[in-house]
């Protein structure tokens, strides 16, 4: 059986990687730029993953122990620990080693014709298409934009900061990052006032700007059908705007429905991704409004910090809900 996947990023390559070796499949990733690894991302990987990808030591910057919570300037949460809650990855290394390893075909546009897919003029042809080309393929109206800066402030490598408004459906962040810290920003909003509220947080010496559009209205129901996964799916918690691991694990459940020959869609949907990005963005949607925004803000600057970054992370169950947002979101 011949697979072709459209785009190089993680859900992409991870799935080629899944696909690895399988008798009787043959994989091609076809990725419209000449590397992989170029959207602006901050680098965070949740646990979650390491047994799916090759994580290697050389890929990881740092291991995030800790995390600050800040309301309109004020700090609320400080929580620190021994325990790994994930990473800080050096996401384009990580994606080249991978992609290394596998069949790419860079400088390779995917377009449609008369319902068909090209490569350039020819036609591409395969036993299945798979779409993971991320936010590209979908509508604006399905995004958020957000922005970032990378400086060589000294950003504590163990410590992430989110920085959340009364006035923004949405967050900054401070990330570590090699040579100092990922600073930027996202949300409901235009990128002029994005820029003016990060002014405050941006410290050091600039190296780079950048920006990218991000997912945020959840699964995209009509599209679970098969033929895409990853941030073409909406796979992206809408709260935090994670998009690595929900798409590695995309990536996952795709491939074991194929070699299982089961239903893609059930299996996605009977998932735990599935649930925990339903319950974010449902949030998210019930909290436009600046009164359903204050509300949200408060619930969550008042609760239990480790119960927070269980709904963030997506590791939660419905009690878990409960305590945190009452019976508002069932």
């Amino acid at each position: 059986m011949d697979i072709a996947v459209v785009g190089g990023g993680p859900a992409g390559l991870s799935f080629a990687w899944l696909m690895k070796g399988r008798r009787n499949y043959d994989v091609t990733v076809y990725e419209g730029l000449d590397k992989v690894g170029y959207k602006p991302c901050a680098w965070g990987l949740m646990n979650g993953v390491e047994d799916l990808i090759p994580l290697k030591k050389e890929h990881i910057v740092s291991e995030i122990k800790g995390f600050r919570i800040f309301l309109d300037g004020k700090i609320v949460h400080d929580i620190r620990g021994d325990e790994r809650l994930g990473y800080i990855v050096d996401k384009p290394m990580m994606l080249r080693d991978m992609a290394s390893q596998l069949n790419v075909k860079y400088k390779s546009n995917v377009s449609a014709k008369d319902g068909k897919p090209f490569v350039s003029s020819q036609e591409l042809k395969a036993d299945k298409v798979i779409f993971a080309n991320g936010h590209y393929s979908l509508p604006k109206d399905r995004t958020v934009p957000a922005i970032q800066y990378v400086t060589d402030f000294p950003q504590d490598p163990e410590v992430v900061d989110f920085y959340f408004y009364s006035d923004l459906l949405g967050y900054a962040w401070v990330f570590p990052d090699r040579e100092g810290a990922k600073i930027g920003i996202g949300g409901y909003a235009d990128v002029n006032f994005l820029q003016e509220r990060l002014k405050p947080l941006v410290k050091g010496r600039i190296s780079l700007f950048h920006g990218a559009r991000v997912s945020d209205t959840g699964v995209v129901e009509d599209r679970l059908n098969g033929n895409y996964m990853g941030e073409a799916l909406g796979t992206v918690y809408a709260l935090t705007g994670e998009g690595i691991r929900p798409s590695i694990i995309s990536a996952k459940i795709m491939a074991e429905s194929i070699l299982e020959n089961k239903d893609f869609k059930k299996e996605f949907k009977k998932s735990k991704l599935y649930n925990s990005l339903k319950v974010h963005a449902k949030i998210v949607s019930d909290s436009k409004g600046k009164d359903k925004l204050e509300g949200l803000t408060k619930v969550l600057m008042r609760s239990d910090p480790k119960l927070v970054l269980k709904v963030a992370l997506g590791d939660f169950n419905n009690f878990d809900l409960l305590k945190l947002l009452g019976r508002t979101i069932f």
